[in-house]
């Protein structure tokens, strides 16, 4: 099961993610084509009316009671019947319209003449009323002006902010007008209606762009497919995360097993090695010989001690809480000495040297003795494992009138910049040579460190480069 955990985990949480965008997208791509329709039909729709409301009041105008005649002109059947005479064309046909009103009647004709011969063969529609062309032009320019402004209207309740223009096409001759030169680009071009009885020219409603208008009317659908995307996709960045945090955790505690058991053995074999040594030389008549050896034991067993109580530490929660801190008084200058002694044979067995500068007075604070002594063991112990050339570590300390500062500087390897907040992470270590760790090490120390010193209210800060050595600066609190 973990091994088809980790092998399909990550593509099939990839491919989800993928599909998931498919259908979003695929959802929205339909979604617009429906609403680009729609809006289509609502621009149409608004032409075809307004066409036939102006010519209800062209009709309107009449002094004469033509109130059925009105109502007709209105009806759906009439604009169907209308637009078919208009769209109907036939090769060897002709069309004729014609208009007759009274006083106690109306009568429109359509007529459709289909010639054998071609001599008789007319171009065109033919159209029969009884007024005089300028009265003609002068009432179809009136329509058209209301025609349009009806339209712009209309288009405006719509939403319709893209620039839109209007063809004219002639009855006559078929030709069209052009208000406009960009009224050839056109997103969307309605069909051609008939607005009054003189039958002079037909509309038609161009405009140059609607998906605006769509992705304003999608608005709400896009922007809840955008925000669940984005919820989807951070849930499976954080389950990505939390899989590739227990995969890295399971690895690291499987390191952990094997250099723990290695850093523990160390120790043991230095002490048991120490009491051979004492009993194999007697050397208990060579008390300064005797005294070398049991400082030996005595550093191994505290360095025991100390890793001892972080494993133990282990399967608790990484907070301040988990630590039974004693604070009393502890003086941290007299503490660091105390350190730099007790490691003194480490120092020359690696060849390494160590400089403390204390500060000119005492430096207090309220801390664990124990507990702030093992920080400090660890930090040093750290620049002499890793040292990869003989070491030269500078400790420094100073104090004000609100905290004590503590520097341990060292010429070792350094640490990369994207490093400095992990090495603190548990089980971290810096990879090496490709991901291999040249010395041995359980990965807890400054994780430790890190702990204890926000126990005690302070903070640890690193500055490092590779290749340029360490700096790990402690600022507590000094005691009231």
């Amino acid at each position: 099961m973990r091994s088809f955990s980790a092998k399909y985990a990550y593509p099939l949480v990839v491919l989800s993610l993928l599909v998931s965008i498919a259908l979003q997208v695929a959802w929205l791509r339909q979604l617009f084509v429906e609403q680009r329709a729609r809006t289509f039909e609502d621009i149409e729709e608004l032409v075809a009316v307004t066409a036939k409301n102006n010519i209800y009041k062209y009709v309107q105008a009449e002094p004469s009671d033509k109130s059925t005649f009105q109502q007709f002109l209105l009806s759906p059947a009439w604009m169907q019947i209308r637009q078919g005479f208009d769209d109907a064309f036939v090769k060897g046909m002709s069309r004729t319209f014609s208009e007759d009103r009274g006083p106690d009647s109306s009568v429109i004709e359509l007529k459709f003449t289909f010639y054998t011969k071609p001599s008789h063969r007319p171009h065109g529609t033919q159209f029969w009323q009884d007024l005089p062309m300028d009265q003609k032009l002068r009432e179809d320019s009136l329509s058209l002006i209301q025609m349009n402004k009806t339209v712009e209207a209309g288009l405006r309740k719509l939403g319709v902010t893209a620039p839109h223009y209007y063809l004219l096409q002639d009855y006559a001759n078929n030709s069209t007008d052009v208000s406009h030169p960009e009224a050839r680009k056109a997103a969307f071009v309605s069909k051609r209606y008939s607005y009054n009885l003189q039958h002079l020219k037909r509309y038609q409603l161009v405009v140059s762009a609607v998906d605006g208008l769509v992705w304003y009317k999608m608005r709400y659908y896009a922007a809840s497919s955008i925000l669940m995307l984005l919820l989807t996709g951070a849930a499976f960045y954080f389950i990505l995360k939390l899989m590739r945090n227990q995969r890295l955790y399971a690895e690291a505690r499987v390191a952990f097993t094997s250099n723990m058991t290695h850093e523990i053995k160390t120790p043991i074999a230095t002490v048991a090695l120490a009491i051979e040594s004492i009993n194999k030389y007697d050397l208990i008549n060579d008390p300064v010989k005797l005294q070398t050896y049991l400082d030996i034991s005595r550093q191994e067993l505290q360095r025991l001690n100390l890793m001892v109580e972080k494993v133990l530490n282990l399967s608790q929660e990484n907070s301040a809480e988990q630590y039974q801190l004693k604070p009393a008084l502890y003086d941290v200058q007299t503490g660091l000495q105390e350190v730099i002694s007790s490691m003194e044979l480490q120092f020359a067995a690696k060849g390494a040297s160590c400089t403390f500068t204390p500060w000119q007075e005492p430096c207090f604070v309220y801390a664990d003795a124990v507990h702030l002594t093992n920080v400090f063991y660890n930090l040093i112990e750290n620049a002499v494992k890793y040292a990869d050339k003989p070491l030269q570590l500078n400790i420094t300390c100073s104090c004000n009138d609100t905290e004590v500062k503590i520097s341990f500087t060292d010429n070792g390897p350094g640490i990369e910049p994207i490093y400095h907040d992990r090495v603190f992470e548990r089980y971290f270590r810096v990879p090496s040579g490709g991901d291999r760790h040249n010395v041995k090490g359980s990965g807890l120390g400054l994780n430790y460190v890190k702990h204890i010193i926000e126990a005690h209210k302070g903070a640890i800060l690193l500055k490092s480069e590779a290749g340029k050595g360490s700096t790990f600066i402690i600022n507590l609190p000094v005691a009231a």
